[in-house]
């Protein structure tokens, strides 16, 4: 279909994430900086009309904001520096290094409305190349952008716009065409980041959007972004580093640089308007100011922006899942640290019985492989184990009076629905109405869903969550969990480090060690979930940030499994010496298991299992 722009939330916890380091870090780290290599293909050159078409509601305001941005890519010596162009130029550098003569002019041309949405409000990725047919130019971009309550397939659970190529009518010639997303009101923490705080991880005060609109702000990043890609790698055999499904393109290769001395969760040291407050690099047409990402600048092989106030980033290290900050790093990045605070309401504390909800057809083996997991908690075996992880839970402090230390859980009952009587589409309400059929009293039911059963938000923004509700006629409330198998829908971010990243460098993925990487992958997330249940049942125990999106015992840590870890390399963890197979911890019937560090009260900070 297309080249995606990965969802490039800075963030720590489970999805696309991308995370940068500074030159500092590469001494620790040795990760290879990007190099992106020219595949011999065509480069999109001379006049490029860009038509776009407005798919759903835009204001006549919003509309402006991306038609002077784009009207600001050719004013070279029209603007105050650093300027749009001058960022632009850079582009040439790549048409150098073809050894193609001439530049990218970019010439904004019609723009057709179709604000009614004539193909519905959730979109296929399939219609988007058909949307673009509308505009079609022959030597020109057609920009496709998507309103904010408009869905489209993929739209931030994978990506925050792509670019692609299509036939023209009947001809052998082809069209470029761009589609990018408002994330304002699905995925501003992902899509829209620095312009809003991100979902997880310290919640730092998000920029103010240069043109006071934080959707529109954040696609004026995507489209600068997806711009370069289009023009450098039009037809996938330009230029860029990686698999051609999933390439690092110049612009990518930069993510969430935009000034100098930026580090993960910090965009840089940027221009900020006296009057407003608003943060921006680059100015444009009609007293605009943009936030622009840095391009990666084939002359000195390293990523740059064009304006001299802003330097490079070296090291791109790109996760998909998420990743608290290593010790090490957080020191050279003056990263706060992660501390759990307790907001005095309850904790589970005592003996709990846990009932498995199979949803969809699992196989008797992987069934076995989660139960053996929840049977590990209280099973004591070698170290490290599952038991001796979840013990890190006794050190957060319950005051009531006479109240246990511990946290027992013990496997008591299995529920099979294999046939999916709500069907294969959920709701939060189903997952809610599927673990009322367990247990009732001091019960934590757990939902597990198949891998072709679709969960609101699942891969969206989550690989699973934990709630409560009430029984019938009583006061009481029980615990329930779910979570996802990702096997086939998000490997690349709920079965991480057992799967592939989505974006990034393509690191191998670890061998999971019960063979199976969304049933592998599934026991991190209930791990995640089993100790933020227990630690933060009702929103009222110990967590970080806002209480909708808190950062709790293990969210708060996700991503490292081992010492040494930081974003894209889980840690030092155990091998197998007979399979190669990964893990930290062992459990119940000769199983193995990677679980995620956990936050020590005591110790105030992330410590994982080995």
């Amino acid at each position: 279909m297309g080249v995606p722009i990965f969802v490039k939330s800075l963030i720590f916890l489970s999805f696309l994430q991308v995370c940068l380091g500074s030159r500092r870090l590469t001494a620790l780290v040795q990760q290879t900086p990007p190099a992106l290599t020219y595949h011999s293909g065509a480069l999109l050159q001379g006049n490029l009309q860009i038509n776009i078409v407005w798919y759903g509601q835009f204001t006549a305001a919003q509309r402006s904001i991306v038609g002077d941005f784009l009207s600001s890519l050719n004013q070279r010596g029209q603007e105050k520096s650093p300027s749009v162009s001058s960022w632009w130029n850079l582009i040439e550098g790549y048409m150098a290094k073809a050894h193609r003569a001439g530049t990218a002019t970019v010439v904004l041309g019609k723009q057709v409305l179709d604000e009614k949405c004539s193909l519905g409000k959730s979109l296929k990725r399939t219609q988007i190349s058909g949307l673009a047919a509308k505009a079609a130019a022959s030597n020109g971009i057609t920009l496709v952008l998507t309103a904010k309550d408009v869905a489209v397939e993929g739209f931030c659970m994978s990506s925050c716009g792509l670019h692609g190529s299509a036939p023209m009518g009947g001809m052998k010639q082809r069209f470029a065409y761009i589609w990018v997303g408002n994330s304002e009101t699905q995925c501003p923490g992902q899509c829209a980041w620095p312009f809003h705080q991100p979902l997880y991880g310290p919640q730092t005060p998000a920029l103010v959007a240069p043109n006071g609109d934080v959707g529109v702000d954040g696609m004026i990043i995507n489209i600068a972004s997806m711009l370069a890609g289009t023009v450098t790698n039009p037809y996938g055999n330009g230029f860029f580093q990686g698999p051609a499904t999933a390439p690092l393109e110049a612009a990518s290769a930069c993510p969430g640089i935009y000034g100098k001395n930026a580090y993960p969760g910090y965009a840089g040291d940027l221009l900020v308007d006296s009057s407003t407050g608003a943060s921006y690099n680059a100015n444009g047409v009609n007293g605009r100011r943009y936030l622009l990402p840095a391009l990666w600048n084939p002359t000195t092989s390293r990523a740059k922006m064009k304006p001299s106030i802003l330097l490079p980033l070296l090291l791109l290290l790109f996760f998909a899942g998420s990743s608290s900050a290593h010790p090490r790093l957080l020191a050279l990045v003056k990263q706060q640290p992660t501390i759990l605070t307790y907001h005095h309401g309850p904790l589970l504390k005592g003996n709990f019985d846990v009932t498995l909800i199979w949803y969809g057809h699992f196989t008797p083996a992987q069934r076995q492989i989660l139960a053996d997991f929840v049977a590990s908690f209280g099973h004591h075996i070698p170290k490290p184990s599952v038991d001796s992880w979840w013990s890190t839970t006794s050190l957060y402090k319950y005051p009531a009076r006479h109240a246990p230390k511990w946290t027992n859980l013990r496997l008591v009952n299995q529920i099979v629905d294999s046939n999916c009587s709500l069907g294969r589409s959920l709701t939060r309400d189903h997952i809610a109405q599927l673990a009322s059929r367990g247990g009732k009293s001091y019960s934590i039911n757990v939902v597990l869903t198949a891998a072709d059963v679709l969960v609101d938000n699942f891969c969206l923004n989550v690989c699973g969550s934990h709630g409560t509700s009430s029984v019938s006629g009583s006061r009481s409330r029980y615990a329930y969990i779910w979570v996802g198998n990702p096997a086939t829908q998000c490997p690349g971010e709920c079965a991480w480090p057992f799967a592939k990243a989505v974006s990034g460098p393509p690191t191998p993925p670890l061998i999971p060690p019960n063979g199976d990487a969304g049933i592998d992958g599934m026991a991190i997330t209930l791990a995640t979930l089993l100790a933020g249940t227990v630690t933060n049942p009702f929103d009222s125990g110990y967590f970080q940030g806002p209480a909708t999106f808190p950062l709790e015992a293990v969210s708060a840590c996700t991503g490292i499994f081992g010492k040494g870890g930081f974003p894209g390399y889980p840690g030092e963890v155990l091998v197998d010496n007979k399979t190669g197979a990964s893990y930290n911890v062992n459990g119940a019937n000769g199983r193995k298991f990677m679980v995620p560090a956990m936050w020590n009260p005591r110790m105030k900070q992330c410590v994982p299992p080995v």
